[in-house]
């Protein structure tokens, strides 16, 4: 319970405590606001340095990036280009084989021609024999 007026231990414990804690205040508190405050100012100086860092670096890499743009189109154009002439080359490779085909299949139709009408000859007069002689035998007679 609670005296009226206090007494003299109520008034050294509040005595203690002031004293406790301008100690406190002294020894820790105040050194460790200072520390925090100089750790914020280079946080925050380290902070405005990388923005201005990563700032620089934009403004330097967009005539890297449009360069690179600038590369990869020029290369679009050229593999189109490459692609382009290759296929020309193709059909000029193709249409010449085509005509070399062409020259030896008319050659070899000619030759093949030939060869059947030079054996449809002896053929012909020998199937002439052949039905003359069939025509003797069923008939007996010439025709």
């Amino acid at each position: 319970m609670i005296k009226l007026p206090p007494d003299i231990t109520f008034v050294i414990q509040l005595v203690g405590f002031v004293v406790f804690w301008q100690l406190m205040r002294t020894i820790i508190f105040v050194p460790m606001q200072r520390a925090l405050e100089a750790r914020a100012a280079r946080i925050g100086g380290v902070r405005t340095r990388v923005e201005a860092l990563i700032a620089e670096a934009a403004q330097l890499g967009a005539p890297i990036e449009a360069g690179l743009a600038d590369a990869k189109r020029d290369g679009a154009q050229r593999a189109e280009e490459i692609r382009r002439r290759a296929e020309a080359e193709d059909q000029a490779i193709l249409a010449r084989y085509r005509g070399e085909a062409a020259t030896l299949l008319e050659r070899a139709r000619a030759t093949t021609e030939s060869q059947v009408s030079s054996a449809r000859a002896p053929l012909e007069s020998e199937a002439a024999r052949l039905a003359e002689s069939v025509v003797r035998r069923v008939l007996g007679r010439a025709a």
